[in-house]
């Protein structure tokens, strides 16, 4: 039941935002940093009813003799990080804002830390009902940062405050398969009672909650793609404020993610990725590009706000060239397209344009209908070969044409680098074939 495939997907969804661009503490834009899988303290969400206090993830699973189900519940846990300074009686210290020692600034921020709770695995049967108790204790810690001259001149302050959290798991027959229900509830006590104050709340809440549920003598159903007769089993599944999916080699099904964004079956890191940019997109070639414009001003103060933000910093200013090309323009469909023995590429259906059947290998004059931009006038008049005719979810057909004298020259006929087509901006020359 190894879950290291989910927990790096995890980790990706539960780091969205955190410190992406990176943030700074003085940018205004910064202000509202925890939104993505947020369960806040039941009596702040039913006062202010905007954040909700608990998650919800069903699923389906077949299972087999000895069945057993492991539940890991994964967040973030907020954590208040103050600076303080020298006050005017000794051992008295006040805060502050922000500090610059030796050059380096020193600002208030928000921090956070991952918190997870692992349970034993547990047998699986119809009717069974478990529950643990996901306590978050409060942690306060002080680290002294001293001048050049070793003096004490600054006071770096983390606090955290303490989460009472349940997990619980519930399970009923669906037949042929076995429902699955895990909910994860914040019962904190919790004195803040108006949107106002929704930042008191924050440091009592989950932060990017999720669940990673792993099976063994079973395999779970896709929700996503689940086999046609199915289907209405899996649509009875009540997710809230999750979004399960399956995680780990493309078919196995011992592994689920209950993301709070949504995603598909078998997500995975871009092997081109360098290391985390706190975006779970991974649009790491966009990011490191942005990172590379700050000000060496802007660097510092982002290297100060966060360590994670640090590590993001010097990773961009030490890539080299070479290693950001390597983020450009990966697309995987391509290997779809490739055809090494230079072999006729299959039939993938046909189009009567002008009375000429169309498919794919045959010839056409290009004549865009709708000129919309310069590449379609670019494009009037030019030949080219059908690849293939495709049709949309509404069933209207369009055509993929790869142009003669497409100015990628090689490398565009290998990858079939083709453009698209509605049949009226065609034009069939009748005996010429591919």
């Amino acid at each position: 039941m190894s879950v290291r495939a989910a927990e790096q997907i995890a980790d990706a969804v539960l780091y969205e935002g955190y410190v992406l661009y990176p943030y700074r503490a003085s940018a205004p834009k910064n202000r509202a940093r925890w939104q993505i899988g947020l369960v806040v303290p039941k009596p702040f969400a039913e006062a202010v009813q905007s954040d909700p206090w608990f998650s919800q993830t069903e699923c389906l699973a077949e299972i087999g003799t000895g069945a057993r189900l492991q539940v890991r519940a994964r967040a973030l846990h907020v954590q208040e990080r103050s600076v303080e300074v020298p006050g005017s009686s000794p051992g008295e210290w006040r805060a502050v804002e922000r500090v610059v020692v030796d050059g380096r600034p020193l600002v208030r921020w928000d921090e956070a830390v991952l918190a997870e709770l692992v349970t034993e695995p547990v047998p699986l049967a119809a009717g069974e009902k478990a529950c643990w108790e996901w306590r978050l204790d409060p942690v306060e810690t002080a680290e002294v940062v001293h001048d050049a001259r070793g003096l004490p001149v600054a006071r770096i302050v983390r606090r955290r405050q303490p989460i009472a959290a349940s997990v619980h798991l519930e399970t009923e027959p669906c037949e042929p398969l076995l429902k699955i229900r895990v909910r994860v509830e914040n019962l904190t006590p919790c004195a803040v009672r108006t949107l106002s104050e929704r930042d008191g709340a924050l440091h009592q809440s989950l932060a990017g909650a999720h669940t990673i549920l792993a099976i063994n003598a079973g395999a779970f159903v896709s929700l996503l793609d689940p086999p046609p007769a199915l289907a209405p089993l899996t649509a009875s599944c009540a997710n809230v404020h999750t979004f399960p999916v399956l995680t780990g080699q493309s078919g196995s099904r011992q592994v689920m993610l209950s993301s709070p964004i949504i995603l598909y079956d078998y997500p995975a890191i871009a092997p081109e990725s360098h290391g985390e940019l706190c975006d779970g997109t991974e649009i790491d070639e966009l990011l490191t590009l942005r990172v590379r414009t700050l000000t060496e001003e802007e660097k510092q103060e982002a290297r100060a706000t966060d360590p994670r933000a640090a590590e993001i910093v010097d990773r961009c200013d030490a890539a080299s060239t070479d290693a950001i090309t390597q983020l450009h323009g990966a697309v995987r469909s391509f290997e779809s397209f490739l055809n090494p023995a230079d072999e006729p590429l299959p039939e993938a259906g046909s189009i009567d344009i002008a009375g000429t059947t169309v498919i794919a290998g045959s010839r056409v004059r290009l004549q865009p209908a709708r000129v919309t931009d310069s590449l379609d006038i670019c494009l009037t008049g030019r030949t080219g070969v059908v690849r293939a005719v495709y049709r949309t979810l509404e069933n209207r057909p369009y055509v993929a044409v790869t142009v003669d004298d497409d100015p990628f020259g090689a490398e565009g006929a290998k990858f079939r680098r083709a453009l698209f087509f509605q049949p009226d901006e065609l034009v069939p020359l009748e005996g010429e074939a591919g």
